[in-house]
């Protein structure tokens, strides 16, 4: 059995003749990764790690982003004072900030996303920040997926590379997950924007009445018919 899980950059409205998805880097099975990575060591029990039931069954349905622009700022009364890098970012508080590269995944099935820190791969940013981690339900809710960080250091500095690893996705399902990617067009960006912002307009209300009132007002059927018009092939 397989889930076909939809996903997109969550782009935000274009500026002058700027259209930032060649900042966005395909999410990639870190299963895949590792067998490559580990096939080539010299350790037996890592080249066979792929074989390890307990191991592959909890990574299958793990896919990473990488980070597509070498980022360093300070954060310093609250504004964000860039060192290297454009990549633009966010300050939500004096010691936390929310990083410029979100996206947004939605599946029609059933099920549950995690959002972790890359904890199998190596990392630097974690010298700087701790990213918050986060689960909900990407068949009962549409918002985009941004990367809030914690400044863990005393400069209140963050510095992320090219290429680094910024987290994992992980899909909680048994069967095999899918991804097909689409082109995020203005309803579905609006949709979005509006589940992303309910904690403003409809406030403290738990996640369970939130799915409960996306369903009846079947916006998950908007949503799914928007995504099929705008698939990438």
């Amino acid at each position: 059995m397989t889930k076909t899980v939809y996903w997109s950059p969550m782009l935000t409205p274009l500026v002058g003749d700027n259209h930032w998805n060649i900042l966005f880097i395909e999410p990639q099975r870190l299963l895949n990764k590792v067998i490559k990575d580990k096939s080539i060591s010299e350790d037996e029990r890592l080249r066979e790690l792929n074989k390890c039931p307990a191991f592959v069954n909890l990574s299958k349905n793990i896919f990473f982003v990488e980070n597509s622009l070498t980022t360093e700022f300070d954060v310093i009364n609250n504004e964000i004072k860039y060192k290297e890098g454009s990549m633009t970012s966010e300050v939500l508080g004096p010691k936390s900030i929310v990083y410029g590269l979100p996206y947004v995944f939605f599946c029609e099935d059933d099920l549950e996303m995690m959002i972790t820190s890359p904890h199998f791969s190596e990392i630097n940013y974690n010298k700087y920040a701790m990213l918050i981690p986060s689960k909900f339900n990407i068949s009962k809710w549409f918002r985009p997926i941004h990367l809030e960080m914690i400044l863990i250091n005393s400069k209140n500095r963050f510095r992320i590379e090219e290429y680094e690893h910024m987290a994992y996705f992980t899909f909680l399902t048994d069967d095999k997950v899918v991804l097909k990617r689409f082109d995020t067009n203005e309803k579905l960006r609006k949709l979005a924007s509006t589940c992303g912002s309910v904690s403003r307009w409809w406030k403290d209300i738990p996640l369970i009445k939130r799915y409960d009132r996306f369903l009846k007002t079947k916006t998950n059927r908007v949503i799914l018919t928007e995504i099929k018009k705008q698939l990438v092939e």
